[in-house]
C-alpha cells in the first residue's frame, strides 16, 4: 500500500498527518553534533494536551489493550535507587493497543526472542504466543507509534519479516530516526537509513496530535528522543502513557531514579517529569498514568478492567 492509499485508509480513524520533507541527508548520513538542549523544567500543559486532542475530527478511542512479550527480573535497588537489594522486581515488556471504532493504533512494537536475549545475562521469561499476537496486531494496525529507539520498543517492527509492508504506517520522530540509524540499541536492531526513510518521519517542537484523542509529546530524559502520550477515551477517561520515564511507578511516586550501571539518563529531566506526573495525579483525578514496565500495574489494571487483557486481532 502506498502513502496515498494509507491516507485514505487512515481517514477511518480521523487521522491527519504531516509528512515533512526529510531527505536521507537530513537523517544524518553525515553524523553531526547532538544539538539537543536539556532543561530541568518540564512545562507540558495538560489543558493544551486536552485542546490538541480535539483538533483532529473523528470518533474517540474506546479502549486501551495491553500485552507483554517478556519479563525482566532485577534487584529492587537497580530499578529504584535506595530500595532493598535482596528484593526482586519484575519488569514487564509491554505493548499497548488503542482501539477505535474503525481501527487500531499500536504504541510500540515489542521484541522478538533473539532481541530479548540481548537483555541481561540469564534466561528470563519470554511469551512467544503473545509476541505472535503482537505481530498480527502490527500487521492489522492503522498506525504504529515508536516512542523511542530502544530495542524492546522497536524490534517488533525492525525485525519483522513484513517490515516493507509495515513501514508506511510506522510513525517516528526525526530524532528517533537518527538514533535508529546511527546508534542501534542492540545488534539485532540495526537498520539502514533507506529503510527508516520509508517510515512516517516527523519533526516537531513539543506536541503532535496523532488521531482523535491522542497527542504525542516530547519527554527527553530516559533517552534524548523519549516521548509520552496523552490518550482521551470516548467515555471521558484520560491517560498519560509515561513509557520509560520510570521503570516502575515507584520511580515516579518516590521521585527516585533508576540505579542500573548500564543506563545513562538525564536525572534533572526525569525528576522534573516525576514532579509533573505526581502533581497531575494529585490534582487531576480523572487521569491515569501508565508505566510500560511496571508489572504490578500491568496485572492490577487488567484485573480491574482499566486495560484490556491482550490485543484485538
Amino acid at each position: 500500500m502506498n502513502r496515498k492509499d494509507f491516507l485514505r485508509t487512515s481517514s477511518l480513524l480521523g487521522i491527519g498527518f504531516s509528512f515533512p520533507s526529510l531527505s536521507l541527508a537530513s537523517l544524518g548520513q553525515k553524523k553531526g553534533e547532538d544539538k539537543t538542549t536539556h532543561s530541568s523544567v518540564f512545562s507540558v500543559d495538560i489543558e493544551h494536551l486536552r485542546k490538541l486532542s480535539n483538533v483532529i475530527a473523528g470518533d474517540l478511542p474506546t479502549k486501551i489493550n495491553v500485552t507483554k512479550v517478556a519479563d525482566t527480573i532485577r534487584p529492587a535497588n537497580v530499578v529504584v535507587e535506595g530500595e532493598n537489594p535482596d528484593e526482586k522486581m519484575t519488569l514487564s515488556r509491554t505493548v499497548y493497543q488503542v482501539i477505535f471504532p474503525q481501527g487500531t493504533i499500536m504504541l510500540d512494537s515489542g521484541m522478538d526472542l533473539e532481541t530479548h536475549r540481548t537483555f541481561g545475562k540469564t534466561i528470563e521469561p519470554y511469551y512467544p504466543e503473545n509476541f505472535e499476537n503482537v505481530k498480527a496486531a502490527l500487521n492489522k494496525a492503522n498506525l504504529i507509534i515508536l516512542t523511542h529507539y530502544h530495542a524492546d520498543h522497536s524490534a517488533g517492527v525492525i525485525r519483522s519479516e513484513k517490515i516493507d509492508e509495515l513501514a508506511y504506517k510506522v510513525w517516528v520522530s526525526k530524532d528517533t530516526a537518527e538514533l535508529l540509524i546511527h546508534k542501534p540499541h542492540k545488534p539485532t536492531v540495526e537498520i539502514s537509513a533507506e529503510k527508516v526513510h520509508q517510515f512516517i518521519l516527523v519533526d516537531f517542537e513539543t506536541y503532535y496530535p496523532i488521531a482523535p484523542g491522542i497527542v504525542v509529546f516530547k519527554a527527553p530524559g530516559h533517552t534524548i528522543d523519549s516521548k509520552m502520550i496523552y490518550i482521551r477515551l470516548a467515555d471521558g477517561r484520560e491517560f498519560i502513557h509515561s513509557v520509560d520515564s520510570g521503570w516502575s511507578m515507584q520511580n515516579i511516586l518516590k521521585e527516585k531514579m533508576k540505579n542500573a550501571s548500564w543506563v545513562s539518563e538525564n536525572e534533572e529531566q526525569l525528576r522534573a517529569q516525576y514532579k509533573w506526573l505526581n502533581r497531575l495525579m494529585k490534582t487531576e483525578k480523572n487521569i491515569t498514568v501508565l508505566c510500560s514496565h511496571d508489572n504490578e500495574q500491568y496485572n492490577d489494571f487488567i484485573r480491574k478492567g482499566i486495560l484490556g487483557n491482550g490485543l484485538t486481532i
